[in-house]
């Protein structure tokens, strides 16, 4: 059960749940990361870890500098975890990870993806969407875009 003031409900869900609010990127980590395209005896090349590690703090770096409203319209936080190393259609190599935004009220327009309310009395909302970002270059990282 969620029981939360009126004045923020997200942020109230967030510290009941140990979450850094606007922006939680705590999942965003090399333990957890999963593979997609990428060979192991890759991962055990010189540098290949280090590569890895620059994206994932690129990552969370991008995502405590950034608005959370630019990054999702209307939302008043969210949360990065669960990265993927991948390889892309062009051979080069890229992170992506689940971001969850949160938000109060009726959701923004410009919110296209399917919106799980949360709660009894259904006050704030959740969407999930996934971040990738490229690697440029010996960990030149860059915000690639949206998968949906």
């Amino acid at each position: 059960m969620i029981c939360c003031s009126k004045s923020d409900l997200v942020k109230e869900y967030f510290q009941s749940h140990g979450m850094t609010y606007p922006a939680d990127s705590a999942g965003v980590s090399l333990p957890g990361i999963k593979y997609s395209g990428i060979d192991s005896k890759e991962m055990q090349a010189e540098g290949a870890r280090d590569l890895v590690e620059d994206g994932l703090t690129y990552i969370k770096y991008y995502f405590e500098i950034e608005a959370v409203q630019d990054l999702v319209p209307g939302a008043k936080a969210i949360v990065a975890d669960s990265p993927v190393l991948f390889r892309g259609e062009s051979g080069g190599v890229g992170l992506m990870v689940k971001v969850t935004a949160y938000g109060e009220g009726k959701p923004g327009d410009m919110i296209k993806l399917p919106v799980e309310w949360i709660g009894e009395k259904k006050k704030f909302w959740k969407i999930e969407n996934f971040a990738y970002f490229n690697c440029e270059g010996l960990s030149d990282w860059q915000f690639g875009g949206w998968v949906y």
